[in-house]
């Protein structure tokens, strides 16, 4: 196996976005565990008889492995983690959607009535607080005031216009987006089941976005077409993935149980018909075939295949995939 640079080329990545569901049961289709491994020293050129050999030992042949360098994989974004014990958590199911948090948005409104004579900012921009978004000249005093921003964020609606009256309506919608609130619906006979602060792990309906965060608060309300009562969940939205109004799908956890051996389902792939994670020894990355058990949505149980303490891509293993295809079709030809 040669050595050679990640080649970044344009892919789909198809995401089959689940809902959150109670312990599966375990997989019947038995795969052959992977052992032996890749001896780390390697010449400038990254090849050795040793590599080779154990490749042909362990089942992971030319076909099933890649190199990639360390430089090449940060810049991919691949992320590697240890195989261990993990707790399944068992879940309720819940359904909502993305809002603004009420604690760090605000609609700007302006003190007196009159005209606006000016406007500041616009849809898009970045504010701090007390910067002025906007002037308006009262209708009783005539004097020109500032409308200002009460807190530090991004305009997301502007009404205000040269001209324009303005009186009770908002002018502006300004909001904090380093959080959002998941806005979830449970059904009165699961109410006994919810509790602030529990966790719960939310996810888009494609499942392309994931988060979790601790129930906020159970609004006192009923929603009077669905019957349901509001859940707000506080989530972390550093990465500006979250956006207000996107639907998603939940969990709350009400339990869970401890396995001896887990991986996170995002280092799950199909390759070959068989289902493998990627082990990194050094930077030589080989696809082993792994045998599943029970699964929350998050991580899965790994029966066969694979041992615990083993360095395995979580993040961006499509990357991987996509590597080891491209290294087959050179290898074919």
């Amino acid at each position: 196996m040669k050595p050679r640079n990640l080649a970044l080329t344009a892919a789909v990545l198809i995401i089959a976005g689940g809902g959150y569901w109670y312990f599966s049961r375990p997989s019947l289709n038995t795969l052959a565990p992977a052992e032996g491994s890749l001896h780390a020293e390697t010449d400038v050129h990254g090849h050795n008889e040793a590599d080779e050999h154990s490749h042909e030992e362990d089942g992971h042949n030319d076909e099933q492995a890649t190199i990639i360098t360390d430089e090449a994989a940060k810049l991919a974004n691949i992320v590697v983690e240890t195989a261990g014990p993990a707790a399944l958590s068992e879940r309720l199911p819940l359904r909502g959607k993305i809002i603004l948090n009420p604690e760090t948005s605000a609609e700007v409104k302006a003190r007196f009535a009159g005209v606006v004579k000016s406007v500041r900012k616009t849809i898009g921009q970045t504010v701090t607080k007390g910067e002025t978004l906007a002037t308006v000249e009262s209708n009783d005093s005539l004097q020109t005031y500032a409308v200002t921003s009460p807190l530090t964020g991004t305009v997301l609606v502007q009404h205000a216009h040269v001209g324009d009256t303005a009186a009770e309506e908002p002018l502006f919608t300004v909001a904090n987006l380093a959080t959002v609130t998941a806005e979830l619906h449970v059904f009165p006979q699961d109410l006994s089941r919810i509790h602030v602060g529990q966790q719960v792990h939310v996810q888009s309906v494609e499942g392309s976005v994931q988060g979790s965060g601790t129930v906020k608060a159970l609004l006192p309300t009923t929603d009077a077409d669905t019957q349901t009562v509001q859940v707000w969940v506080t989530l972390d939205n550093t990465d500006a993935q979250w956006r207000a109004g996107m639907a998603v799908q939940a969990g709350a956890v009400i339990g869970e149980e401890q396995v001896s051996l887990a991986v996170k389902n995002t280092a799950l792939q199909t390759l070959q018909n068989q289902t493998v994670v990627f082990v990194k020894q050094g930077e030589a990355y080989s696809a082993h075939p792994v045998k599943t058990g029970r699964t929350d949505g998050t991580v899965t149980e790994v029966l066969e295949g694979l041992e615990a303490g083993t360095a395995y891509v979580t993040k961006n293993s499509f990357v991987v995939k996509a590597d080891i295809g491209k290294a087959s079709a050179e290898h074919t030809h």
